[in-house]
């Protein structure tokens, strides 16, 4: 299979508008999670917290990574305005994201170029604001006559939510119209689609994408996926598998830690035939040549991790990419901050790895940022682009004591804790990046440079 050229890049990230920003706060250490606030839930958060987990209707974390002080010009796309600035940050976001990775490819104006472009965009199936706001009056005409019923009250009436902006019909249509979206904006190909491979989403887009161009259905791919779910929705989904801390400690491969932070944002890049980029000339950031996916089937339960399914990702993406363990010099981990989730995750490394001899330094972005769940592997790949050329590896933030590996395959050392030069035992330099989701969909990526 011939590899796959990452040309372009994109991102909005908490605290960071594009890639340039995300990499500076990376090497500066920053932690940009922070609590939620009435802006971003829409109603004070206080109504609905509550310290002590497994209250039913409430939540037990408050905090989170959000996108802040970020502006949308409507006016930037070929769509009328007033119909951009009544849709979601779902539809906002993606438009901003593609835009920008396709100004960082070359090919901004290129309307040969781009309407052989396709899109494939990751995203959750999860209320939005918006599509909250479409549905809640279908809510309330169903339940309230029931509760004036059970209360013997027929002048009872539910409150109405209160909005500030009319949301438009296709604010609904979240699980499909964004990648239509752009395609729309941009005058892409007829070649667009969303697919919902929970935290593995950007992966999962990247091998579609990346078939797409071996196939020669298209010429160029964006590919990306977004998180822009309802906070509370969100927060009451995760209280409600108890995924937060309940000590507060949210520090992936620190054994203190016993949860994950559920963060918004989103990430896309521009995907072309390695081939075709070396002959046009292209600004190549990195290049995909192994993208390994796998599915557990049924487990232990939806979200237990399951070190034979992530084993076998690894063994695919390398078999595709033809590549010994060995040479991986750095591995980004999927690395959430749940106890359960980290160790099965280090004890798969261990696992695969050990056998081949292999002992490449770790970490994870996510104690910088949270976890953006399907957007999540875009946080990890815009960390290993800037890290191959760059030629360093930013460490992982807030780790005290490092969980370690049942046989020290991967030594607590190798979790990179302050920054570290690429490590020069390669001509070509390679990262390995995980992503693994709920109901045990697995993938592994790995990059050259």
């Amino acid at each position: 299979m011939e590899k796959i050229a990452i040309i372009g890049l994109s991102c909005l990230f908490p605290d960071a508008n594009n890639p340039d920003q995300f990499w500076q706060n990376l090497t500066e250490q920053k932690d940009s999670t922070s609590s939620i606030t009435v802006e971003e839930m829409g109603l004070d958060p206080t109504i609905f917290y509550e310290p002590v987990k497994g209250k039913p209707e409430k939540f037990y974390f408050l905090k989170g990574g959000f996108i802040r002080n970020f502006k949308f010009d409507a006016s930037e796309y070929n769509l009328p305005s007033e119909f951009v600035e009544s849709l979601d940050n779902t539809f906002k976001w993606s438009l901003y994201a593609a835009k920008q990775a396709i100004q960082n490819s070359g090919y901004w104006g290129n309307k040969q170029v781009l309407s052989k472009c396709g899109v494939i965009l990751g995203t959750l199936s999860l209320p939005t604001k918006l599509s909250n706001q479409l549905i809640a009056p279908i809510y309330r005409q169903t339940i309230e006559p029931a509760i004036a019923e059970l209360l013997q009250n027929q002048d009872f009436h539910l409150a109405a939510i209160p909005t500030t902006t009319k949301a438009a019909t296709q604010n609904a249509m979240i699980s499909g119209l964004p990648a239509a979206l752009i395609a729309k904006a941009f005058s892409l190909s007829a070649t667009h689609f969303c697919i919902d491979a929970a935290c593995s989403s950007s992966f999962y887009a990247i091998k579609l994408a990346s078939h797409y161009l071996q196939s020669g259905k298209a010429d160029v791919m964006l590919a990306g996926a977004i998180s822009s779910s309802d906070p509370l929705f969100l927060r009451m989904l995760f209280s409600g598998i108890q995924a937060y801390p309940e000590n507060g400690i949210s520090a992936p491969l620190d054994q203190a830690s016993r949860g994950l932070i559920t963060s918004e944002g989103i990430g896309m890049v521009m995907l072309k035939r390695y081939s075709d980029a070396v002959r046009d000339r292209d600004k190549i950031l990195a290049t995909v040549c192994g993208n390994g996916l796998s599915n557990d089937g049924k487990g232990k339960h939806l979200v237990s991790p399951n070190t034979k399914g992530q084993i076998l990702a690894f063994e695919r993406a390398y078999q595709e990419a033809r590549l010994n363990p060995k040479a991986i010099d750095y591995m980004e981990c999927h690395a959430t901050g749940t106890l359960l989730g980290d160790t099965t995750e280090l004890t798969s490394i261990e696992s695969f790895f050990g056998q081949h001899q292999a002992k490449p330094l770790v970490g994870s972005a996510k104690a910088n940022v949270g976890h953006l769940l399907v957007a999540a592997g875009m946080v990890s790949l815009t960390k290993a682009i800037y890290s191959l050329n760059q030629g360093v590896i930013p460490p992982t933030i807030n780790i005290n004591n490092p969980i370690k590996s049942e046989n020290k395959v991967i030594p607590s050392n190798n979790i990179v804790r302050t920054p570290t030069p690429w490590p020069q035992t390669n001509p070509t330099k390679h990262i390995a990046l995980s992503a693994f989701g709920f109901g045990g969909t697995n993938s592994h990526l790995i990059l050259e440079k």
